[in-house]
């Protein structure tokens, strides 16, 4: 295609969204412009839509890879957790710690306003798909209520930790160290809401 060979088109590609990522996380989607992306790989910016449509395109790959980067981060620190209170709690404090170290995160807003609609339902749909057998092994080892819950929904309360990250200063602007603990009770008090025994 175009003078590539496979072998170039996918080494090309790989460093399209190493690059993108890179600078996503340093200067965000609005500030880092296609040009900026394609410099680095040393093609021209016209050879960009040759793989990918839009920068909302390699975008979602960026936000997916960081997400499956996640995901088996999760699954090894999940790995051997019997019960269900303390992997949920687990679970819980990993998200809120990428939540609060992923630059990308600081982005979200601009990430989620450069995407068109229809592009961030299919990454939404994609990511739930990945996570819920994650929420489904938790509940494979629960006797009580948290096994009827839905996984996506379960995820959604997760999702409310970190919307907390999001907010950190907001927090802190209370009081030094507001934030921690707000994050600690709600980690603590969604884990063991969601998993007591049946009353």
């Amino acid at each position: 295609m175009h003078g590539f060979s496979d072998e170039e088109r996918e080494r090309i590609e790989e460093r399209l969204v190493e690059t993108g990522r890179e600078l996503l996380r340093v200067y965000g989607p609005h500030k880092t412009n296609v040009k900026d992306i394609t410099d680095p790989v040393g093609i021209a910016k016209s050879s960009f839509y040759l793989f990918f449509d839009s920068k909302a395109e390699l975008y979602v790959e960026v936000v997916q890879r960081e997400s499956d980067e996640f995901l088996a981060d999760v699954e090894h620190e999940l790995e051997g957790i019997t019960d269900p209170q303390v992997a949920l709690e687990r679970l819980f404090r990993l998200y809120a710690e990428f939540a609060e170290t992923n630059p990308l995160i600081q982005y979200r807003e601009e990430l989620l306003n450069s995407i068109s609609p229809a592009l961030l339902e299919e990454l939404g749909t994609e990511q739930l798909a990945d996570y819920e057998p994650i929420v489904e092994s938790i509940q494979e080892r629960s006797d009580g209520r948290f096994s009827e819950y839905e996984p996506a929904t379960v995820l959604g309360v997760m999702g409310t930790i970190g919307y907390l990250a999001v907010h950190r200063e907001e927090l802190d602007a209370y009081r030094e160290g507001y934030y921690e603990e707000v994050r600690e009770l709600a980690i603590v008090a969604l884990a063991r809401g969601l998993t007591a025994p049946e009353v």
